[in-house]
């Protein structure tokens, strides 16, 4: 989907016959729909330069019946605000338009394991969606429904508070009818409504969003430009708050770019870290190494001056689709092993200091 340059016309159908499917080249956003209804897609290829990447995104996204099919972007630089305008409009990951094998790789592995459409699974319980725009509706539906929760979706928010008795959680748009999510946050509170609510604000207005919530019990802000699936991140620190967190060291949402490779191979993956800690961090990716494995890889720490590159081993991985014990996105979990000289040691530090900047407070359990 987009305009497309002969450089990555050819990735596309390079990367489409190895994986011997066929591929449907749309160039205006206008054609999608017809497209989309003619065929039952593997996966939606946008181009993040040019016309029409994004728009398509959220077209996809606005319908329900392809909740379940993966977007991949595809970029030159592959930089952080690619990743986090693909991510924030409801891609599931980028490559580089240049080069053949590492989309072909994507489209093998949802060969083998096509996603289906998402059936919501109710054995983590129901979580309340809240907000005046469809489309944001649908993608943060989708989001919470990949990770195996029933999703109510309203529109208002009177029907959210009524619904939200027996909900695990609820993520409310802040610019809910009436006053606002926090009005109606402060409503449920009153009526003895513990039930913990994710707001969900443009940067411009989280600042007074959280000096807000800051007073009620059981309120978080999350960024609305960020990737939908850190509301679920934010939604699990609620529901966890007082209970027995026995970690080593917190995990921070955090998101960068990183270059990956299995030890040995010789070219890179490139994925987006989702959060980290003082030992690990999870990659986000749909080529995700098998558990156990030893990864390399380089990437911009927290508050730090200079890239690192550091080891480590693939501790679970998480395949694309919905699933019921799923509380990230697709991609890996890596526990740090090693890394250059002093770089470990750099990455220790810039963990500290960002959860520092984020809590006030310095951790005091071991890395």
């Amino acid at each position: 989907m987009g305009e497309q340059p002969p450089e990555t016309l050819k990735t596309l159908r390079q990367a489409s016959a190895g994986a011997e499917i066929p591929t449907e080249m749309v160039a205006r956003p206008e054609d999608l729909p017809a497209c989309l209804a003619a065929h039952d897609p593997l996966a939606v290829i946008v181009r993040m330069a040019g016309k029409g990447g994004l728009e398509a995104c959220v077209d996809v996204r606005g319908r329900s019946s392809l909740s379940h099919v993966p977007i991949l972007g595809l970029s030159r630089d592959c930089s952080d605000l690619d990743f986090t305008e693909l991510f924030s409009t409801g891609g599931d990951d980028l490559v580089n338009e240049d080069v053949a094998q590492p989309l072909l790789r994507r489209l093998r592995s949802l060969l083998t394991s096509p996603a289906r459409p998402l059936d919501e699974a109710r054995s983590k319980g129901r979580a309340v969606v809240v907000g005046p725009d469809p489309v944001w509706r649908t993608m943060m539906r989708r989001a919470l429904v990949n990770a195996g929760l029933e999703v109510d979706v309203k529109e208002n928010g009177r029907a959210a508070v009524d619904a939200s008795a027996d909900a695990r959680f609820v993520v409310a748009s802040d610019d809910l009818d009436a006053g606002g999510a926090i009005a109606w946050v402060s409503e449920a509170r009153d009526a003895g409504n513990k039930v913990p609510w994710v707001i969900v604000a443009p940067p411009k207005r989280m600042g007074a969003v959280r000096a807000a919530a800051k007073v009620i019990e059981r309120a978080a802000v999350a960024d609305a430009f960020a990737p939908t699936e850190n509301v679920l991140f934010v939604a699990n620190d609620l529901i966890r708050s007082g209970g027995v967190d026995n970690r080593k060291s917190a995990r921070m949402l955090y998101g960068t770019t990183v270059a990956f490779r299995v030890a040995g191979r010789d070219s890179d993956e490139v994925g987006f870290t989702y959060n980290i800690s003082a030992g690990g961090l999870y990659v986000r990716t749909l080529a995700a190494p098998e558990q156990g494995q030893e990864v390399w890889l380089e990437l911009w720490p927290p508050r730090s001056e200079r890239r690192v590159r550091l080891a480590g081993k693939v501790a679970w991985r998480r395949p694309f689709g919905a699933n019921e014990t799923a509380t990230v996105p697709a991609g890996f979990g890596l526990e740090l092993t090693d890394g250059l000289s002093g770089d470990l040691e750099r990455w220790s530090l810039g963990y500290e200091a960002y959860a520092h900047s984020l809590t006030g407070e310095r951790s005091t359990k071991a890395s």
